[in-house]
């Protein structure tokens, strides 16, 4: 080997060393300024976040475009919501608060039963006294009776019209509405006999006729109710043709009860019949 060729080899691996130390230069000095730049980068006084919390807080983060897009369009609308509940009641306290309204509702009936026994006691009282008053008054009239017949010298079961008063009648409508039609019948003839006034005359008439109404004896009623519409001045001449058409109707005679009770809504209009009066002319 020539000193020409020794040289050119001793050249080259001084070259290949100084190549080699240089990458090696290179590689250290790089992961020295890796490691600073991760230093730098971290908080020395706050610790890391994990990964997970990083990506929770991006998620909760809005972006402008989907918070403008919630405010145009408004929240999600199909969420369930759900039904209150009972907070703090058991199942057991639920089922006494069963039984408490169960046992109020029954005490509530029990109330009920109770205060219609004591309208129909009431009732048979009021009943009572209606009688009673009746039967006094019926006492006292014929005890007036009694004595004005001795006044007269007349005895005790001689026939005579009793005084036709204000009274009387009276006295006849109370008999009538406890159902003594008998003695409201005679009250109302002995006024309808005396005559002596027009006006009691033409209602003692309308009410012996609803008295021979009550009696169910109709044929007496109806001419007594036609004679009471035929009159000029009669306040009871409405109510006497509604028991004119109540009478044909009774009668079976459909036709002129028809026509009676139409002569009710057309003849007297502001009557308290009137409504009755339709009903009934609209079943004929």
């Amino acid at each position: 080997m020539s000193l020409k060729n020794v040289g050119s080899l001793n050249f080259s691996l001084r070259h290949s060393w100084f190549v080699f130390l240089s990458l090696v230069a290179f590689l250290l000095i790089g992961c020295g300024g890796s490691e600073e730049t991760m230093k730098e980068t971290q908080n020395p006084q706050e610790p890391a976040k994990p990964t997970g919390t990083i990506e929770q807080e991006k998620s909760k983060e809005v972006k402008p475009m989907e918070q403008a897009l919630t405010n145009f369009i408004g929240a999600d609308t199909e969420k369930v919501v759900e039904a209150p509940k009972l907070a703090g009641i058991t199942p057991a306290q639920l089922s006494q608060y069963e039984k408490e309204i169960e046992d109020l509702r029954t005490e509530n009936t029990g109330l009920k039963q109770k205060s219609i026994k004591l309208e129909q006691e009431n009732r048979e009282i009021n009943a009572r006294i209606n009688e009673v008053d009746a039967k006094y008054s019926a006492e006292k009239l014929r005890a007036d009776s009694a004595e004005e017949s001795a006044k007269n010298g007349l005895k005790v079961g001689e026939e005579k019209a009793a005084p036709v008063t204000s009274s009387t009648y009276d006295e006849a409508r109370k008999a009538f509405n406890l159902r003594k039609y008998d003695a409201a019948g005679k009250g109302f003839k002995a006024i309808i006999e005396g005559g002596s006034d027009a006006e009691l005359t033409c209602r003692a008439k309308y009410w012996l006729g609803e008295t021979y109404f009550a009696q169910r004896k109709y044929n007496a009623a109806l001419p007594l109710f036609q004679e009471c519409v035929s009159l000029k001045n009669s306040e009871k001449k409405a109510d006497a043709q509604f028991m004119i058409a109540q009478t044909y109707e009774r009668l079976g005679s459909k036709a002129k009860a028809k026509a009676a009770y139409e002569k009710v809504v057309k003849n007297y209009p502001m009557s308290k019949n009137v409504k009755r009066a339709k009903a009934r002319w609209a079943k004929l």
